[in-house]
């Protein structure tokens, strides 16, 4: 069973698509029942590995985290976070600050 993204309804047709098209192994809900949530953010906001903040930040290593929670690959969670306008902070390759 994949793992799940609960999306607000205001962004839920574009994550929807979006992971239709990457053919991401995950389900997108609207439902109070996912693996992460997603949640419209500041910018900088800073998420975790259950709470996402789109339009926010996440440290690299919560990607990381985040990528094991929900099955997919970090390449496959880098796709996902360019979409949803989230930036990563405190790479561990020191790319990012």
């Amino acid at each position: 069973m994949p793992a799940t993204l609960e999306v607000p309804s205001s962004l839920l047709e574009g994550v929807r698509a979006f992971v239709e098209a990457q053919k991401l192994p995950l389900a997108v809900t609207a439902d109070r029942a996912g693996d992460v949530r997603v949640v419209p953010g500041e910018k900088g906001q800073q998420s975790s590995a259950g709470l996402l903040h789109a339009g926010g930040a996440i440290a690299c290593r919560t990607a990381f985290e985040m990528a094991g929670r929900l099955g997919i690959s970090p390449r496959e969670l880098g796709k996902l976070l360019d979409h949803l306008d989230v930036r990563v902070r405190a790479c561990q390759l020191g790319c990012f600050e």
